[in-house]
């Protein structure tokens, strides 16, 4: 790579709180049907897509607080 194409690089301002909002919601609303409507999944694996779906919530929280916390110290 030539030396003058580095310098034109410039790094990506997206931190994907959007994308982290999203993919939240839907282990959030995957557990809500999981929970009300148990006949999507056989009996053996239902308690183990509940504790997934549960813990994409945590997750997607916790990255959420991280990014949050990151803008803070940024400024941005």
């Amino acid at each position: 790579m030539n030396e003058n194409n580095q310098k034109d690089l410039k790094p990506v301002e997206a931190d994907g709180i959007n994308l982290l909002y999203i993919g939240t919601f839907l282990f959030a609303l995957a557990t809500v049907v999981l929970i009300y409507q148990p006949s999507f999944i056989d009996d053996q694996t239902q308690n183990v897509w509940i504790k997934v779906t549960i813990m994409g919530i945590v997750l997607g929280l916790i990255g959420l607080r991280v990014i949050k916390r990151r803008r803070k110290r940024l400024g941005l």
